[in-house]
């Protein structure tokens, strides 16, 4: 039990860390520096959400360095993103995690492919498209994008995961 007397100060919770999804993201992103390959960092993202995922998928698209991973959570956070990311992106991971994916759209993203997604989403399917994103320079990039409802194996819905990789217009 936590003390909360009127001698409780700051250096009383030093200790002290939250358990969020933001954190646990941190976390495997400090894992990342180290020499674990890209597939077992996701692999074991996907171990702690006890997901009910075929990974072999995650495992083949890997293979395509020109290919990124985003995982979010079920709130759509950005929780987790592979090394393309940031070569499609200009973004770092630690500048995605915590955002929403949004935030890599502008004024050339049209109406219609945000309303589609969002939509998808929302039901919880499938969806699959192409989308107009911008690059941390400005920049506009077009990407076909994939992305999944993730579900732990009690089918908890848990995560989205989406792959991306650019494409000509």
């Amino acid at each position: 039990m936590i003390n909360l007397s009127p001698n409780t100060n700051c250096d009383t919770f030093n200790e002290f860390r939250p358990v969020t999804p933001l954190s646990a993201a941190y976390e495997f992103m400090e894992i990342s520096r180290t020499d674990v390959s890209e597939f077992d960092l996701i692999e074991l993202f996907a171990e702690s959400k006890n997901w009910n995922f075929d990974l072999d998928k995650i495992k083949r698209f890997l293979q395509d360095r020109k290919n990124t991973i985003v995982v979010t959570c079920k709130d759509e956070q950005i929780e987790w993103v592979s090394k393309g990311f940031t070569r499609m992106t200009g973004y770092n991971q630690y500048e995605a995690i915590g955002q929403f994916p949004r935030f890599l759209q502008g004024a050339q993203t049209t109406q219609e492919a945000k309303s589609k997604i969002r939509g998808k989403v929302d039901s919880r399917e499938k969806y699959s498209g192409r989308i107009v994103n911008y690059r941390k320079n400005g920049e506009t990039y077009l990407c076909k994008v994939d992305i999944l409802p993730v579900y732990d194996t009690q089918a908890n819905l848990v995560n989205f995961i989406a792959f991306e990789h650019e494409v000509e217009a």
